[in-house]
């Protein structure tokens, strides 16, 4: 052990080159057992490195320098533990898996918070004795002894466990939450009558009773075309009760359950509630701050948002819109002002976008981007590639591709660290999605909003490809992997997010598009695209995004919270929106246990920054490639080497500013 922590900060010093940890090696499709050993013996050497220092770790190596050490191979070494809970066909490996996953990060939680340990790292900060350190040594110090004071380390033997014990409960209960999301199988039963409205070979595609019904799963790429375009409110009613009730008799007294503990945790680590625990470590802040700026935005949207409830109204006949009548509604308005979603799928066939739009990112970050069939694979449907840097030739990282949906598969989009970047090691990741499969031996489409989602998700992809970072906890990660990383959270978003503004930009589009009968996409659907890119927006999204962001708030700042009446009355209370009686969409929200709790908020706050970035790039042109250098620069490279508010700082030259969001909103001046 003490031999490999020698050898990294060799290679750090650049003493030696050399690829230490080898990706391509690891195992990504282990079985319930192979897991099992993988995560004891992890677990066993991790703790065996922290021993070491514990002892009597002397200097920056023997203190930071090795734990930043036993944290990288920890890390590097985890996924063979932690993917299979998201994409194995084997239940029993998906169960192992979920239970490694919950042993690495107690494994973390317990070295981050042993007062020893911290001891051991403070003595040597207090020293003085930081000759010859640079920029992310510092940071590393920084960031390390931040994270350790969040663990609880700095606190009374009493107060640690009563900070401790209840964050156990609510991370092993958020374990089970999510896998029961991810086994949920439940469906829909519909007469073919049902379902008039829909293609039909969408109809055709999906799995049948002996007597002719149609069988629905309430996964996105079915539930929202029935939603959209479905005729009949019964059916889109049926279908919105069965996706908001899923879950609810497991998940919403886990919930209850997760929520209850993080408060008891957060009041013994000397906070007022989960949610003021969780801003400190966020740009936000504070609870007052989060919850304004959520306020604020819904205030200002006011006014646009009774003007387009107007216009569903109208197109409903003059009758009352419910809630499951929104997307369709907003399907029926876009047709009649010459945009039809479902008839512009047949320009955006999925391979072909997607290396468009990896071309699109290699040529503005000076990137290239080829597929690798040689990489190791856990399913045959899964794609992937290398990255290199396009001046120097060199490995910046691999990525894969798992784009459908499978039982017992991870249910939502998301970028998946599968490595992270420290020295010795180039990063990887998994863009894991749930897009909608191929009908019948047609090649997949993708909707124009798919193509947005893909736009954003490479978005996260590129930030963690780009990352330059000597040590793992400041390169890119999230709390869907257990090892310490990351930006700060409100930040996460940011990169991706302008990312996705690129996507119905007439230049960009021009380009994304393929042929149909030897013709692209007219240009006048293309300028109608980006026009009318927000039509809508704001009943059908943007409220209810805000509104659900205030409930997680509230949700973590009370003692004992029945999330359900949570989530109910904000819905009713800030946007007038009734659910259907016995509604519980949270039990099946992922964000309130993969790192997004008290957090939800983040992406509207990112968004502001990503806005106000991509001004940049529509002065000086999409593609410009000194812009898109400086961004790889500024934003990417950095990670978590910077702060979040130095970035910006980097990138923009001035503080940013909410003007440019508002603007694209539309709405009020900010």
């Amino acid at each position: 052990k003490a031999t490999v922590s020698v050898l990294y900060w060799k290679i750090n010093q650049g003493e030696m080159k050399m690829q230490l940890f080898d990706f391509t090696k690891r195992n990504l499709a282990a079985n319930a057992e192979e897991i099992k050993k993988e995560v004891s013996s992890i677990v066993e050497e991790y703790g065996g490195r922290l021993d070491v220092i514990r002892k009597g770790g002397e200097g920056f190596d023997g203190t930071f320098g090795a734990l930043a050490a036993a944290d990288a191979e920890a890390s590097f070494r985890s996924i063979t533990c932690v993917l299979p809970s998201l994409t194995s066909g084997d239940q029993e490996a998906r169960k192992a898996s979920a239970e490694a996953k919950q042993e690495l990060a107690s494994m973390w939680s317990s070295a981050y918070s042993c007062p020893t340990l911290f001891k051991a790292l403070q003595a040597y900060k207090e020293s003085g004795v930081q000759d010859g350190l640079d920029e992310q040594d510092a940071r590393l110090i920084d960031v390390t002894l931040g994270k350790f004071r969040h663990s609880g380390a700095h606190l009374s033997p009493a107060a640690r466990e009563a900070f401790l014990t209840p964050n156990t409960v609510a991370s092993q209960t958020g374990t089970q939450f999510e896998m029961n999301i991810n086994e949920d199988v439940t469906k829909v039963e519909f007469a073919p009558s049902e379902l008039d409205g829909l293609p039909a070979s969408f109809i055709a595609a999906l799995p049948k009773t002996p007597s002719g019904n149609v069988v629905a799963s309430i996964k996105a790429p079915v539930r929202l075309p029935i939603m959209q375009q479905a005729h009949s409110s019964e059916t889109r009613r049926k279908m919105q009760h069965a996706a908001q009730t899923a879950c609810a008799a497991t998940n919403g007294p886990l919930l209850d359950k997760i929520l209850e503990a993080r408060h008891q945790a957060a009041v013994a680590a000397g906070y007022e509630n989960h949610a003021e625990y969780m801003l400190r470590t966020r740009t936000a802040g504070d609870l007052k701050t989060a919850t304004a700026f959520c306020h604020e935005m819904l205030e200002k949207m006011q006014k646009k948002l009774k003007e387009e409830k107007e216009v569903l109204e109208k197109a409903n006949g003059g009758k009352p819109v419910e809630t499951w009548d929104v997307a369709y509604l907003v399907e029926k308005v876009k047709k009649e002002s010459g945009i039809d979603t479902e008839a512009l799928k047949k320009y955006f066939p999925l391979k072909q976008t997607l290396n468009r739009i990896l071309s699109m990112y290699a040529d503005l970050l000076g990137l290239v981007i080829n597929e690798d069939p040689a990489l190791p694979k856990w399913c045959d449907d899964v794609l992937t590639y290398t990255i290199r840097d396009l001046d120097s030739g060199d490995h910046l990282g691999s990525l894969y591709f798992d784009l459908f949906p499978r039982e017992g598969k991870f249910g939502h989009q998301m970028i998946l660290p599968l490595a992270p970047t420290f020295t010795g090691c180039r990063p990887a990741c998994c863009y894991m999605g749930n897009l909608s499969k191929p009908e019948g031996d047609e090649e997949a489409l993708l909707r124009i909003t798919e193509v947005t989602t893909m736009f954003h998700e490479l978005g996260h992809v590129m930030h963690c490809l780009c990352t330059q970072s000597k040590y793992s906890i400041l390169s890119w990660a999230w709390p869907m992997v257990p090892w310490p990383g990351g930006v700060e959270q409100d930040f996460l978003e940011v990169p991706s997010t302008m990312f996705q503004q690129w996507t119905l930009e007439e230049e960009v589009i021009t380009q994304l598009s393929g042929e149909v009968d030897g013709k692209k996409i007219d240009l006048e659907t293309v300028k109608k695209l980006n026009e009318k890119k927000h039509e809508l927006d704001i009943v059908a999204t943007y409220s209810r995004y805000y509104a659900m962001a205030v409930a997680d708030l509230r949700m973590h700042s009370v003692a004992k919270a029945s999330s359900q009446a949570i989530y109910r009355d904000t819905m009713k209370e800030l946007i007038n929106v009734t659910l259907q009686e016995d509604a519980h969409p949270s039990a099946s929200w992922y964000h309130p246990v993969i790192g997004y709790d008290a957090g939800y908020y983040g992406y509207g706050w990112a968004e502001v920054y990503a806005q106000d970035l991509f001004v940049d790039f529509k002065q000086k042109g999409l593609f410009d490639k000194e812009t898109g250098r400086k961004l790889r620069r500024t934003i990417l490279a950095p990670c978590a080497t910077k702060s979040a508010p130095t970035m910006l700082h980097d990138f923009l030259g001035r503080e940013p500013s909410k003007e440019p969001y508002c603007v694209d909103l539309g709405i009020a001046g900010c």
